[in-house]
């Protein structure tokens, strides 16, 4: 029998041969077969760390991790060669003693028992496919020679374990570790590894996850583990150990994590290999997701059904974890992602304001009248309010931001230009390429009437918290973007300061338990118009945090503001990611220094000045701009931009300090140019420039329709500068009111088109025209 056997080999390798040598030319060319499988075998998204967050299947639906060989730990490449095919390292494509056993014990009865192909031979029908007959054998055999003189043995071992099938859809020993053990395969010891080993030979029978499967495949790994001791591949005091029930399973199903990040990966059309590396920290993406759900309820109360999250590595603009929604579910249309999602951007574009303000010349202490004003727009007058709709008369830059003043911010931008503020917030990249033009917002600009998305802000306040340069924010490992200067290191620093700053906020956010940290943390909060949208972004001396919370639909909260609502949240995840506080983050620029203020004044102090604290300055000498009040008494003088404040605070509040007048306290601020000037607005009218009195109210050409259901009353309102003793109110050329400070009276409107003059007692006069229907 065995000479029959081995004559019978002879004639069919020497068969077999021939047929090699014709079909040579024929045959594929291996040399490209790992990047051309890994490309098939599909691919896995990945943290930074290389942990996988989602498979995608390849062409024919199979899933795999791939691993370079230089990753597959010893007793895996021991326990497949024992399992597969012991001579491996030796032949040139096919084991002539495997088929000879093969073919005798096959003769013996006279059925298919044993085989005898290689793990190139298996590597080649897993490439491609071929029917189980003996024209198969012969051009798989021949193809195997053509592989092994193209690929050194660590390749073709590298296709075999990445592509062997597992059970199921699963392919390679990569994904196997993973699905069977929760390991990676760096972690397998000999005994998982034999056990991997044999499941390739069936992998339906022998498949781990199905109970009446399990013993079988735990049978069968211990000649595996007999043939690796034998060959030197485990110790043999290891042996008895591994043998039995040694392994132990712990199932896991494909991963789903950091979904809306891993969708966002896949639909940008991100470069794909066997792996596309993300910067996510999964340690991190897990600790904000459990935070997030633990407010689940809370912000149910307050009229929000999702939320999402951003955290970002502040120097390399990395993100490190991604929350799109409260669920990756239908739910609340949790599918969504808040991260990308266009809404109302609320306060959170005013440190942007501010910052343009500093780079204009304006300092710090740098005073803006938070006093009522309207303004006319193409849809009517718009009157700005503050949240708490109280007036705070005269604030400096750092009060009005800290504070998050609306018609601060208003008049700020009006005296900076909503041209030139668009310009700086498209530099920021805040601005959507589907945006409307800037006069679409107008003033509005101001306080967010435009719409961003949670992962632009972040980016633009890593340009804050990195001294103006702004680096794109990465999602994958191998990005890279040089930043860009889009602001000087003065004004990003004295930005940050302020907005880490307790006691500039404490007018209108007090100090509430959230804002509790172990030590300094910029913090910037929004709410968009009727409450629809809460934000909240703040940085630390590592990350960046970004919080949103709202309703996808648009429907607004239950009054829900960005403090309130997501404050909580931020204080959490800034305790998770154990990086509290400023530390080396905020690095002082050369230009800034410490000066010392007046507290009455807001102004530099001078040696007169008895109240005085510090404020950081941009620039050089600025003697100019002293304290030039005498301080002989606590009362101060104040020009008429704050008439009808002084008049409001007095009706309220009884007589205080500040009082109206032209004397020596002229309140004054620096321009762009750094001379003393003030952000008083000039009316909309045709006004001579050399009047120093002004209309505020009515603006020129404004339209009133009568109303047969309630009063009808136009508000007639001057200011003058400087103070006059009464503004005299001519109305189609006849006098009817005398109004003194704050020159102002309710007019009961007649139809009809009406020409309307204020004059002062020294005959400077403005003229607006408006139509009453």
């Amino acid at each position: 029998m065995l000479i029959m056997a081995v004559a019978i080999l002879f004639a069919g390798l020497s068969a077999l041969i021939g047929v090699a040598w014709l079909l040579e030319g024929r045959l594929p060319d291996y040399r490209d077969a790992l990047s051309a499988q890994r490309a098939r075998l599909g691919f896995s998204v990945v943290d930074r760390h290389g942990r996988p967050l989602r498979l995608v299947p390849g062409p024919d639906g199979q899933f795999g991790i791939w691993r370079p060989i230089d990753r597959v730990p010893a007793c895996v490449k021991h326990a497949f060669i024992a399992s597969e095919d012991q001579r491996f390292l030796h032949h040139p494509g096919f084991d002539p003693l495997a088929m000879a056993r093969a073919l005798r014990a096959n003769l013996a009865r006279w059925r298919t028992v044993s085989g005898a192909s290689t793990i190139t031979q298996q590597v080649v029908r897993l490439i491609e496919p071929r029917p189980r007959t003996l024209r198969s054998k012969a051009i798989e055999l021949a193809a195997a020679v053509k592989m092994e003189r193209q690929l050194s043995k660590d390749q073709i071992l590298e296709l075999y374990l990445n592509l062997s099938p597992m059970g199921g859809n699963i392919r390679g020993v990569g994904l196997a570790a993973r699905s069977y053990f929760s390991k990676d395969i760096e972690s397998l010891n000999p005994a998982e590894a034999a056990l991997l080993a044999v499941l390739p030979r069936s992998p339906s029978r022998l498949d781990p996850r199905k109970p009446e499967s399990r013993k079988s495949a735990l049978a069968a790994k211990d000649p595996v583990l007999e043939r690796m001791a034998a060959r030197g591949g485990i110790a043999p005091e290891q042996l008895t150990p591994m043998k039995g029930e040694s392994a132990h399973f712990a199932f896991q199903g494909f991963p789903c994590e950091a979904p809306h990040l891993v969708d966002r990966l896949l639909t940008t059309g991100s470069k794909r290999g066997a792996e596309i590396r993300s910067t996510i920290d999964l340690d991190i993406q897990h600790q904000v997701e459990r935070i997030l759900n633990a407010h689940r309820s809370r912000l149910a109360g307050l009229g929000i059904r999702q939320a999402g999250a951003l955290i970002v590595d502040m120097r390399s603009a990395q993100a490190l974890a991604m929350v799109g929604s409260l669920g990756y579910a239908s739910t609340s249309q949790g599918f969504n992602n808040a991260v990308f999602a266009a809404r109302g951007a609320g306060s959170t574009l005013k440190p942007f304001l501010y910052a343009l303000a500093l780079e204009k010349g304006y300092q710090a202490y740098s005073e803006i009248p938070d006093t009522f004003r309207s303004y006319p727009t193409p849809h009517g007058d718009y009157l700005p309010l503050n949240a708490d709709r109280r007036f705070y008369g005269p604030v400096n830059l750092r009060v009005a931001l800290g504070n998050s003043l609306n018609i601060s911010s208003i008049k700020l931008v009006k005296a900076l230009g909503v041209e030139d503020f668009y310009d700086f917030l498209k530099r920021l990249d805040l601005v959507h390429e589907n945006a409307a033009p800037a006069d679409h917002y107008g003033l509005g600009l101001a306080v967010g009437n435009i719409e961003a998305d949670l992962f632009r802000l972040v980016q633009a306040y890593c340009a804050l918290a990195n001294g103006g340069l702004r680096r794109p924010l990465a999602l994958r490992a191998d990005e890279f973007a040089w930043p860009t200067q889009v602001m000087s290191p003065q004004a990003a620093y004295v930005i940050m300061r302020i907005l880490a700053d307790p006691s500039a906020r404490l007018l209108t956010f007090g100090n509430p338990g959230w804002m509790s940290f172990n030590s300094e943390i910029a913090i910037k909060t929004g709410t968009s118009s009727n409450y629809r949208d809460c934000w909240i972004i703040g940085a630390t001396g590592a990350h960046v945090i970004g919080i949103w919370a709202g309703n996808f639909t648009g429907e607004s909260t239950a009054r829900a503001s960005g403090a309130a609502a997501v404050g909580p949240i931020m204080q959490e995840i800034v305790r998770a990611l154990s990086v509290e506080g400023v530390g080396g983050g905020f690095k002082r620029p050369d230009g800034v220094r410490d000066e010392v203020i007046c507290w009455m004044s807001s102004k530099p102090a001078s040696s007169r000045c008895p109240y005085t604290g510090r404020e950081l300055v941009i620039g050089g000498a600025i003697e100019d701009a002293r304290c030039d009040l005498t301080h002989e008494t606590e009362q101060h003088s104040l020009g008429s931009t704050y008439a009808q404040w002084i008049d409001r605070r007095e009706k309220e509040h009884g007589r205080g300090r500040f009082r109206l007048g032209d004397g020596p306290r002229v309140r004054a601020q620096m321009t762009p140019a750094g001379l003393p000037g003030t952000l008083t607005p000039h009316g909309p009218g045709p006004v001579d420039r050399s009047s120093r009195v002004s209309i505020l109210s009515p603006h020129n050409f404004d339209r009133f329709v009568l109303s047969p259901h309630h009063e009808n009353r136009i508000r007639f309102q001057a200011t003058a500068d400087p103070i006059v003793s009464q503004v005299i109110w001519i109305l189609d050329g006849v006098e009817i009111a005398r109004t003194p400070p704050p020159y102002e009276f309710f007019w009961e409107p007649l139809k009809g088109g009406h020409v309307v003059h204020a004059v002062t007692p020294h005959g400077e006069a403005a003229q607006v025209t408006i139509r009453v229907e």
